[in-house]
């Protein structure tokens, strides 16, 4: 459907889209196992990570990568809500996620892999930065946040954290993914809580950490795997994950 200012998708047009991605995924995996066979590459895993858990994914395919370098990984970053999609939908063989985000139902087994907390994050300089943490001193700043709709279980934390500290953020941008948050905070447009972790990966130069007392800020993650594995390749990832963590 067209407007004057826009173009749209109409219901049928919705589901025909969502086919046709479907076709296109399944002549990219067709094409990528058709390379490994020309290429003799011993097999192939695909792994789905929100951004939080790149440390401990990092290692693990260090050591991988060093066993079994003839193994092709797949990595896609997601958000909160991707995430929760993909494990439902059994598309990836290993997710280094949430512990709340493995669903229910009995179908998937996982290891907890490490602990995050929240944090407050300043732009570099900012007057607070250094300072016991004071939320009342925090009403009149401008605050970011990853939206509820990409990232629920985040939100809904970060938002809990808030009420215990009778805090009201004063919300100016809401983003889909919290590297874009992190960004902005080190651009000077604002503050924000996320995960310390993500800190780590993205600017850390560039903003100011004021942790957050309570047990409420904590997160923990892992790595899930559905129990009715059948890939070879993925056996041998899951060795050198439990090598790793247990």
């Amino acid at each position: 459907m067209r407007d004057k200012r826009r173009v749209t998708l109409t219901a049928a047009g919705q589901e025909l889209l969502s086919h046709a991605m479907e076709i296109v995924q399944a002549a990219q995996n067709a094409l990528l196992k058709a390379r490994q066979a020309e290429e003799n590459v011993a097999g192939h895993i695909s792994i789905s990570a929100v951004t939080a858990a790149s440390e401990v994914l990092s290692r693990c395919l260090s050591v991988f990568s060093t066993k079994f370098p003839d193994i092709l990984v797949d990595i896609s970053f997601t958000s909160g809500r991707e995430q929760v999609i993909a494990m439902n939908a059994n598309k990836y063989d290993f997710h280094f996620a949430l512990e709340d985000m493995v669903p229910a139902g009995g179908n998937f087994d996982y290891i907890i892999s490490n602990e995050d907390d929240l944090c407050l994050v300043l732009p570099k300089g900012h007057p607070m930065a250094g300072q016991p943490l004071d939320f009342s001193k925090l009403h009149n700043e401008r605050f970011i946040i990853a939206s509820e709709t990409d990232s629920p279980a985040m939100y809904e934390q970060i938002m809990n954290v808030c009420r215990a500290h009778n805090y009201k953020p004063k919300i100016v941008n809401r983003y889909d993914r919290v590297e874009a948050v992190v960004l902005s905070v080190a651009a000077g447009l604002g503050i924000s809580i996320v995960p310390r972790a993500i800190c780590k990966v993205f600017f850390s130069e560039k903003v100011e950490i004021v942790p957050i007392d309570g047990p409420d800020t904590k997160r923990v993650y892992v790595v899930a795997w559905h129990k009715q594995m059948t890939n070879t390749a993925a056996k041998r990832f899951l060795e050198v994950v439990k090598e790793l963590l247990t």
